[in-house]
């Protein structure tokens, strides 16, 4: 009989059998002080009832102890680990249950009130619950001291709350803890539970991660580092690691992992890893240090700084070669794919997860207009899939340009065809090439845009872009910049690592604000503007993305820059050639006779941006779709060189008068 009333409780499981244990020595300890406050009389009853629903109400409290406690030794759970591990007594028991069916009972909050009144508490406060402890437990005298240095409290599950003195002061559970230890959802505020799912989409060899987990669980490790631009998957690769190891990989504030003593209980006993995001970056270092004993942990971190701890193992993350990022485009889009060029998906240095949502995104929106995925939905969804650090420091360059839109001479179109050739090789290039340049392999490709104002540098930049089915990046200069010292280099780390991550086509327009030339000035100013400087030239030759740069002068860049571009390309003024196709590019079907157009090429000297405005002054004071001749572009023109600060050439101005 007594087995079977063992095995009953038993299954009741761990945090119910507190529950009972409390609810029977409660009414214990009001029947022995005899009180007739309705309060305790209502817990009274509510402990008889309770005994008598699981069959002990034959029994004193005394028999009644010592099958609960022979029922707590077969359960199983959390909740049974940590008092395993604790080396938890009766009484302490009896506490935890007592501070967590103070929140989880009213009838127990207020018989715990009547009992400490006038104080005014529904929690215990540590002389009740002593006095309690010793009265049911027969543990003599209490001590609070002794209380608030045992484990219960150094483990964080109770808390002595309150300014008073250590007996007037109040015992708390912690919540999330308990909640944890009860079989409660996994979760911790601020945290949340990495989906095991995500494993599959890890951006390492598995052997590397058999071997991380091998030597954490052979204690010869205190942890791993997963250094990675953000969005490179580093997230899959902590729950992989966690969950060769059996834990569940729960990411948190590096604060909770340093300061909260529950968290690293809920952790030991719950099975959970700690997954870490820090944002070191050059000359910066994060340090691990965990409250109470040694946790394991994952730090997802960046390229740069530094993460201190106890034999941390470092895995860098890299994208997976060009025919794996093939065959995980092929895997992902299946058969909906419609004139997608393979060399543009292979060439587009992406991870597997980043892969894996910019094609789910790519065929919902085909799928809701009942069509094959074609490029552009891909380049949509990249666009929207951006990281969002990217969107804080760089505006999307969302237009479109193709090799009919861009006017150029023959040697500039066969230095942008060199540079797309360079960008879609940038992985394969060194291949077959000397042991020194294989020392010095990057994915990073660099370049220079030259040339006076609206000679046409940015919409060759989105044209290279285009050419590459790749996102253009406009880097925001106001967002990038701060007062603050060291902020400026943080904001300009963080923009090149999310480009790197999402393979975007990074722009400086107007570079030498950021990349100007260093100087030999005293001034603090001028100090953090060359140290500033000094950061952009090592940052952006660790850069393994496209970074195009636009300046009116070569001069005006540092020339320490210079050795660091893969490619200077000048954009001339152009010349009478250049000045026809232009002006026929921008009128189109509305342009006026060949006869006026070459009169227009061969006096006006404007650059391709001077073009745009007087074609687009001259249609606003056009007849709607009629055709746009001399007498609207005058007026234009006029404006446009007095913006300038000239005068119509002589040459053009003669045309126009002869042409009225």
């Amino acid at each position: 009989m007594a087995d079977d009333a063992v095995g009953a409780l038993a299954a009741r499981g761990a945090p119910e059998l507190l529950d009972l244990m409390v609810a029977l020595g409660l009414a214990c300890y009001v029947r022995r002080i005899d009180d007739p406050d309705p309060a305790l009389r209502l817990a009274q009853r509510e402990g008889e009832a309770a005994a008598r629903d699981a069959g002990l109400d034959s029994l004193d409290w005394s028999d009644q102890r010592v099958l609960l406690a022979r029922a707590w030794d077969r359960t199983e759970g959390p909740l049974r680990r940590l008092a395993g591990q604790l080396s938890l007594e009766p009484a302490d028991l009896f506490l935890v249950g007592l501070a967590a069916a103070c929140e989880r009972r009213r009838t127990v909050s207020l018989a715990v009130a009547a009992l400490q009144a006038p104080f005014p508490a529904s929690r215990p406060s540590a002389h009740l619950a002593l006095d309690m402890l010793e009265m049911l437990l027969e543990s003599g005298a209490g001590d609070a001291m002794a209380l608030a240095s045992g484990p219960l409290i150094e483990s964080g599950l109770l808390s002595l709350e309150g300014q008073d003195a250590l007996p007037q002061r109040v015992l708390a559970i912690r919540l999330p803890l308990w909640r944890a230890l009860s079989g409660g959802p996994s979760s911790w505020p601020g945290g949340k539970i990495i989906a095991s799912a995500q494993a599959g989409n890890a951006g390492l060899p598995t052997v590397a991660l058999e071997r991380a987990a091998q030597s954490i669980a052979a204690g010869e490790a205190g942890g791993i580092v997963i250094r990675g631009p953000p969005g490179s998957g580093r997230a899959a690769i902590a729950a992989a690691v966690a969950h060769r190891l059996g834990l569940a990989a729960i990411e948190v504030p590096l604060l909770v992992f340093r300061e909260d003593r529950a968290f690293a209980t809920a952790c030991c006993t719950v099975g959970w890893m700690p997954v870490l995001r820090v944002a070191t970056d050059l000359g910066e270092a994060s340090v691990l240090d965990a409250p109470g004993a040694a946790l394991a942990a994952c730090v997802l971190a960046g390229t740069h700084g530094a993460v201190e701890g106890d034999r941390l193992i470092e895995l860098v993350t890299a994208p997976p070669p060009a025919a794996e990022r093939l065959r995980l485009w092929s895997a992902a889009l299946g058969e909906r794919r419609h004139g997608i060029d393979p060399t543009t998906l292979s060439s587009a240095v992406l991870y597997p997860g980043t892969i894996s949502a910019v094609a789910r995104s790519a065929r919902i929106r085909a799928e809701t207009e009942d069509r094959p995925v074609r490029q552009t939905d891909l380049a949509e969804a990249r666009l929207t899939l951006a990281p969002d650090g990217l969107g804080r420091l760089a505006h999307p360059v969302t237009r479109s340009v193709g090799a009919d839109a861009l006017v150029t001479t023959p040697g500039l179109a066969n230095d942008l065809a060199a540079l797309i050739g360079r960008c879609r090789r940038r992985e394969t290039i060194w291949n077959g090439l000397g042991p020194t340049l294989a020392a010095s392999t990057t994915r990073g490709v660099r370049a220079l845009f030259a040339g006076e104002s609206g000679t046409g540098k940015t919409m060759a930049a989105s044209y290279v872009a285009t050419a590459l089915a790749a996102p253009l990046y406009r880097c925001d200069l106001a967002a990038v910049m701060n007062k603050y010292i060291g902020e400026s280099e943080k904001n300009l780390g963080g923009l090149l690592d999310h480009a790197e991550a999402a393979d975007v086509v990074l722009l400086f327009d107007e570079a030498d604000a950021l990349f100007g030339r260093r100087t030999e000035g005293s001034e603090t100013g001028e100090r953090y503007a060359n140290m500033l400087t000094n950061y952009l030239l090592t940052r952006l030759e660790a850069h393994h993305g496209i970074v195009i740069l636009t300046a009116n002068s070569k001069a005006r860049i540092d020339p320490a820059f210079w050795r660091r571009l893969d490619q200077v390309i000048d954009f001339p003024t152009p010349g009478y050639a250049e000045r026809l196709a232009l002006w026929k590019s921008h009128l189109g079907p509305r342009a006026p006779s060949e006869e006026v157009l070459e009169r227009l090429a061969a006096y006006c000297d404007l650059s391709g941006g001077g073009v745009r405005n007087a074609v687009l002054a001259a249609a606003a004071m056009a007849p709607a779709d009629g055709p746009i001749g001399l007498e609207d572009l005058t007026p234009a023109l006029q404006r446009e060189y007095a913006k300038l600060r000239r005068t119509l050439p002589a040459g053009l101005a003669l045309a126009m008068r002869a042409a009225q």
